[in-house]
């Protein structure tokens, strides 16, 4: 892991120009009521990954974890729709609470659809948005302003394989038709094989995560994920608990410094007590124009020869590193608390093999009832400027996170972060709830505020603003399932305060999807 340097990504716009652009709205809206009003009777359609995005599966999944009904790790998204049905066939649903049993019924249903053999279907959405979130939470939102997708699905005993297309207007990466979403998978044993552009989120954060988010847009990948979290049958692994392993090998194929990098990830997650969880994740830009990309390279990533001037000759630098740990921890006698950590480093410290430049999350859950609603509500700050030291309790080190001297896009894709959507030097805090009805319709409310850039020095790499800012937004979204099929729609206020100029602006924003599948 090495040191950072600059030049802006293609496409990147600032938090300001974002927040003030105007968007097309009436057009969107047009694409959207004419899909409405073309689709008839869908079938319902078979996948085996749960992907992220979805509040109130994640809400019904922990509060069924933290009761003790399940115990599966559940911090590495996509999930495997295999493991949360085989984790519910063991439920003893006579010892469930209502308010357990109605989260059960509804994930027990869900699971039902997505697990069904031999199933072929096909789907279809639209969205529209007026100034689009610019920094996305686990939340899926629409990252356009207006979008029309269609996808066919089939799922076998072996193989899974899910199309997808979506034509999207005024994109911000020019990109107008996109396959995300699209993959094709084969079941191997205990291990699923799998190829395409899928969304992953990797750690406890619920506004953000510090080294793999669905922030950006997903890039093509071949990956391999355990299908099911059994813990090992061996006396001396049985302690690990149920676990998880992925591991991928994507392709940056946008506008880059570095044209035709690829980004290694890997990550495990495992439950050695009762509410308790532990994941340690790696990942890795090589490879690309002019840079080293055969296998001897490959194993110098792997085994840490990559600090320039200590182990490896600078023109020999195979890539440029995050890896790091989190906690998440729920306390015990039911005590409706669980705290979580993520602590990722951008680099080799002192120029040693030793992790630092520590990127840290820290947050706080709570879970019970409020008026008859289900709800899960969090508190989460995350600080993406780089601090030295052991664990990060140092000093500070600006222009650091995500930022890279050979690899000048930095930890960005399509203009966008892959980790945390606030980019470098920023600090986050965030408190929301999200709420169920009995029903399974639910409410999600968040109030952030955001120190974007500060480390006070003019940057053209960060993607959301060249200078320091100050984001506030206050965002309420509402989730309904109707015989018409799913509605998402969000409502936001936010107000934007640029340090450098000393200008301010408040926008409004709003979005409407719609899914039938």
């Amino acid at each position: 892991m090495t040191d950072e340097c600059h030049t802006r990504p293609a496409g990147a716009r600032s938090a300001g120009d974002r927040q003030r652009s105007r968007s097309r709205i009436p057009r969107a809206l047009q694409w959207f009521a004419l899909t409405i009003s073309l689709v008839g009777a869908i079938p319902v359609t078979a996948e085996p990954w749960a992907a992220p995005g979805d509040l109130r599966l994640r809400s019904d999944l922990q509060f069924l974890d933290d009761s003790g009904a399940i115990d599966i790790p559940l911090t590495s998204w996509p999930l495997s729709w295999g493991d949360i049905d085989r984790s519910l066939a063991d439920v003893d649903t006579a010892g469930l609470s209502e308010r357990s049993w109605a989260a059960y019924d509804r994930v027990k249903a869900q699971a039902r659809r997505e697990t069904a053999i031999d199933g072929a279907g096909f789907g279809i959405g639209a969205s529209a948005a007026s100034n689009p979130r610019i920094v996305r939470s686990f939340e899926n939102t629409p990252r356009e302003e207006g979008e029309l997708s269609a996808g066919l699905q089939w799922v076998g005993e072996r193989v899974a394989l899910n199309l997808n297309a979506s034509l999207v207007s005024n994109p911000i990466d020019e990109d107008e038709i996109r396959p995300d979403g699209t993959y094709i998978g084969l079941g191997l044993g205990n291990w699923m094989i799998s190829a395409g552009w899928q969304e992953r989120w990797w750690g406890p954060g619920r506004d953000g995560s510090l080294i793999l988010s669905s922030n950006a847009r997903p890039m093509p990948a071949f990956a391999i994920q355990r299908k099911s979290s059994v813990p090992f049958e061996s006396k001396w692994l049985r302690w690990i608990g149920p676990w998880s392993l992925a591991t991928f090998m994507g392709q940056l194929d946008d506008q880059r410094v570095v044209n035709d990098a690829l980004l290694f990830g890997l990550r495990i997650n495992f439950k050695p007590l009762d509410g308790l969880e532990v994941g340690f994740s790696r990942t890795a830009q090589w490879c690309g124009d002019d840079r080293p990309c055969g296998l001897s390279a490959f194993a110098d990533l792997l085994i840490g020869n990559d600090n320039r001037g200590v182990n490896v000759d600078p023109g020999e630098e195979p890539g440029n590193q995050l890896a790091g740990f989190d906690v998440r921890f729920a306390l015990p006698k039911k005590i409706p608390i669980a705290l979580y950590m993520q602590w990722i480093g951008e680099d080799s410290r002192q120029g040693g093999p030793e992790i630092g430049s520590w990127l840290r999350q820290l947050g706080v859950e709570h879970w019970g009832d409020i008026g008859g609603l289900q709800h899960l509500t969090h508190l989460e700050v995350s600080d993406t400027k780089c601090r030295e030291g052991g664990f990060g309790f140092s000093e500070t080190k600006p222009d650091c996170g995500y930022e890279h001297s050979i690899y000048q896009t930095g930890y960005r894709y399509n203009g966008r972060p892959i980790a945390h959507g606030m980019d470098g030097d920023g600090l986050s805090y965030s408190l929301g709830s999200t709420f169920v009805q009995s029903g399974g319709h639910s409410w999600n409310l968040s109030l952030r505020y955001i120190e974007i850039n500060r480390a006070g020095t003019a940057s053209p790499l960060h993607s959301l603003s060249a200078t320091p800012q100050e984001l506030a937004d206050l965002q309420l979204s509402h989730t309904r399932t109707t015989g018409f099929g799913r509605f998402h729609i969000g409502l936001g206020l936010s107000r934007l305060d640029d340090q450098a100029s000393g200008g301010s602006s408040d926008d409004v924003s709003a979005f409407v999807q719609w899914t039938m599948d």
